[in-house]
């Protein structure tokens, strides 16, 4: 099918939507008065979902939405009585005299009890500006399975989101095809700062201090900025309550894969005016083990602590939060090649060249990362539906890289980046129906290189800084909510750095973009709503990507500003090209994306379908293999297309019975480099997953039992570029210059079957889990893995996790 007729049918369906499901009331209906409001909570002006809102001494009633917002119809007179009641809160009336024009807002105040143990779960308010994009949302329960575990693996349980990685340890998060700095990781209301270049980075998230963690799958960037391109995650820390009793977890467990352990601790309280809640986390794992064989330095020790405070005062809320990241992650020793025989050896073998005994040792190649976060915000709200948010905050991230080379014990790459951001955000009160968000933001990026390594620096020094603006605007008409964003960015870059002679090369650039998004949420029924929203969205080339030059990890890469093809069509890499020189331009996109939920009966269904299209959109592909000092590596260079992304989510759950919950999950996407008509590198394969939960409830001393049976499959990514082994390469029996067809070293790997198996339970206040994954220790290879190249990946895993909770 084509694109044009897989576009033809989004407008179809939108239209038939849009036209085909309004109610026309009949003019003689005396009761046709309405009353449209919202609910929020008393002391923190938030929304409150799952309201019964009815009409006394009448049969009308109605319950808020997500966003608190409710419509009563059905009303024979201008005056009523509304009585408002929601389990935590204490009932509430309401005298409403229908004044035309106004929407109302009905505050409840919190009915605080002492309890044994409450938990009351709902479902995470959409940020505003995207409401209208599908999004998913992973609890703190949820997380507290493997609270080791890094943020694109526990995201990965999402349909449409998969990592890449280089290794065990080293994951970043994927959305419909795209990641690296296309998705932007919010973590407590800021950017995450991080060296966020290549998939050889993992952001610095200790997922154990997560509340929860949103993923939105549209292009985010009106609401949030440049880095939204493909989407955002929204990492949420502790709410911190008020009026709350002492409370908190600690917990401890243990891996048989990598014989690795975590504890973690995490203690809050809240009383009348004020606020805290601090954590901490560790986890050690030493080698993990392939099901044939053990993959020699592999393993990673993380420490983490985080706090947070907050004192509320009348119409004031003043909120402080420190977080802190260490972290030593081990890289695959056999993604290092001593020779040309070793590199094609390592690349065409079925086990990696280099296996030792297991160890927790963690040495050549590997990072070392720091990441302090510190954030102060403040919120008045200065009317009762209205109100102000300054935050600001600063971030410093450390970075060493170690490799196989003479002087190892020098980092081969040392960082330091620090990233200020400030954000200025009026709620604005709701007119005409309209309900928004303005909002100004001042970010700065400051990067430097330590001297001491003894090469070349691998990025140069930059400074960058960018001024944004930015509007979303909806509009409640009856069972329809319209979205629109509007964003403006100016950013502005000076870079410093060292050519191959060593002389000093300098430069300055800057970009202006406008984004904007529209977006529609449609109440088709009772039980069912559709979501569309078309969004464009930019993004200003990384520095790797214009400036990367030598060693990275098992590669040497060069950026986009850093080679040149000459008048032979050879490449050549020994001058640094200026921006203006340049044809470089930034990445721009447009997606549109759709969503269909639906819930009846016993069945949830969401069909999510998206069309994005990239311009310039840059990418990391092979084209060579060179000698080093260390060894021949393969080449890599950074090159623009025009990129095509389309593809479909689906989710269905079943409530089998009172005991039995099932959930089905399918994912596909199909893209192309359209400029030049050929398969694009890196892309996520299809995959179907099932998850199949069934709850005991009390059983033996157990007060609540769950056993969960998932199995997936994983296929082969048949859009996988063309194969170049290396041998061709290196003998000269293949010559690639930067306009040949993209292609990989290696082929595809098979598909493959995976089947988890896990029990939670809990008995008073103590819960755990016990996890088995890759039950038939599976021999598999990942596609998005870099280190598919030298060994397969990580065999069966049996965790142990044990909570306290007071």
């Amino acid at each position: 099918m084509s694109v044009r007729s897989i576009i033809g049918m989004n407008v179809i369906l939108i239209l038939l939507i849009l036209s085909g499901s309004y109610h026309v009331w009949a003019c003689q209906n005396p009761c046709q008065y309405e009353l449209v409001g919202q609910i929020l909570d008393a002391d923190t002006k938030q929304p409150i979902p799952h309201v019964l809102v009815r009409a006394k001494d009448t049969d009308k009633a109605v319950v808020t939405d997500l966003s608190g917002a409710f419509v009563l119809k059905g009303l024979c007179s201008e005056s009523n009585t509304i009585l408002v009641s929601c389990f935590g809160y204490t009932e509430t009336t309401y005298e409403d005299h229908h004044q035309h024009g106004q929407i109302p807002h009905i505050y409840m105040q919190a009915d605080v009890k002492t309890l044994e143990t409450v938990t009351i779960s709902v479902e995470k308010n959409k940020e505003e500006g995207t409401r209208s994009s599908a999004q998913q949302t992973i609890s703190k329960q949820d997380l507290s399975s493997d609270p080791s575990q890094s943020l694109a693996g526990a995201l990965s349980e999402l349909e449409g989101v998969t990592f890449s990685s280089a290794g065990s340890n080293v994951q970043l998060p994927v959305i419909h095809g795209l990641y690296g700095n296309r998705i932007l990781i919010l973590n407590n209301g800021l950017k995450h700062g991080f060296q966020n270049w290549g998939n050889d980075h993992a952001p610095e998230i200790d997922i154990s201090s997560a509340n929860s963690i949103t993923v939105v799958k549209g292009a985010a960037g009106v609401r949030f900025g440049p880095e939204a391109l493909g989407g955002a995650i929204i990492i949420e820390a502790d709410p911190l309550y008020l009026n709350e009793a002492m409370n908190g977890t600690v917990g401890t467990g243990y891996q048989t894969n990598g014989r690795g352990y975590f504890a973690n601790a995490n203690v809050g309280q809240g009383y009348q005016k004020w606020s805290y809640h601090v954590g901490s986390n560790y986890t050690k794992i030493g080698d993990r083990h392939a099901p044939d064989y053990s993959l020699t330095n592999s393993g990673k020790e993380e420490k983490a602590l985080h706090a947070g405070i907050r004192y509320h005062l009348s119409n004031w809320d003043f909120k402080l939060y420190y977080s802190f990241v260490d972290q030593d992650l081990a890289l695959l020793r056999s993604s290092v090649a001593e020779s040309g025989d070793s590199f094609v050896q390592a690349i065409n073998s079925d086990e990696p060249l280099f296996i030792q005994p297991f160890s927790y040792d963690i040495s050549e190649p590997n990072q070392l990362t720091q990441h302090h976060l510190g954030k102060a915000e403040i919120n008045w709200w200065y009317a009762d539906d209205a109100k102000l948010t300054l935050r600001a905050g600063r971030q410093l991230n450390k970075r060493q890289e170690y490799d196989v080379r003479r002087n190892a014990d020098k980092p081969i790459i040392d960082l330091e980046l620090v990233t200020d951001d400030v954000q200025l955000e009026w709620k604005h009160p709701e007119w005409r129906r309209l309900d928004g968000l303005i909002g100004v933001q001042f970010f700065q990026q400051n990067n430097d290189n330590n001297p001491g390594t003894g090469t070349t620096a691998y990025i140069p020094n930059y400074n960058t800084m960018r001024f944004s603006g930015f509007m979303v605007e909806s509009l409640l008409i009856r069972k329809s909510t319209f979205e629109l964003g509007v964003r403006l960015d100016h950013e502005y870059d000076n870079v410093r750095g060292r050519e191959t002679n060593q002389d000093l090369f300098a430069d300055d650039f800057s970009f202006t973009n406008l984004t904007t998004s529209l977006g529609l949420i449609r109440e088709v029924s009772g039980n069912s709503t559709f979501r569309s929203n078309i969004g464009t969205a930019w993004r200003t080339p990384n520095m790797a990507e214009l400036y990367s030059f030598g060693q990275h990890g098992f590669k040497t890469n060069y950026g986009l500003l850093r080679y040149y093809t000459d008048e032979n069509g050879e490449l050549r890499t020994d001058e640094v090209i200026t921006m203006k020189d340049s044809d470089i331009a930034p990445e721009k996109g447009y997606k549109w994306i759709n969503e269909w939920q639906t819930d009846k009966d016993k069945d949830s269904y969401t069909l999510t379908a998206y069309a994005n299209y990239i311009e310039n959109y840059i990418y990391n592909r092979p084209v060579a293999v060179i000698g080093t000092v260390r060894g021949p590596m393969p080449a890599f260079i950074f090159d623009q297309a025009d990129a095509l992304f389309l593809g479909a989510d689906f989710t269905w759950q079943r409530q089998w019975s009172q005991h039995i919950n099932g959930t089905l999950g399918l994912s596909y996407l199909w893209s192309r480099n359209v400029r030049k008509d050929e398969s694009l590198i890196d892309q996520p394969p299809v995959t179907a997953h099932y998850k199949l939960s069934y709850t005991t409830g009390k059983l033996w001393k157990f007060d609540q039992s769950v056993v969960t049976l998932k199995p997936s499959y994983t296929f082969e990514q048949y859009q996988a570029p063309r194969t170049v082994p290396p041998e061709y390469l290196i003998d000269g029996s293949v010559v690639i210059n930067p306009d040949s067809e993209i292609f990989d070293f290696k082929d595809a790997p098979q598909g493959y079957f995976l089947l988890d198996l896990a029990w939670k339970y809990s008995i008073g206040h103590f819960s755990g889990q016990v996890e088995i994954r890759n039950v038939f220790n599976a021999r598999y290879r990942d596609y998005l893995n870099q280190m598919r190249y030298f060994a397969d990946d990580m065999g069966t895993n049996f965790l142990f996790t044990i909570n306290y909770i007071f």
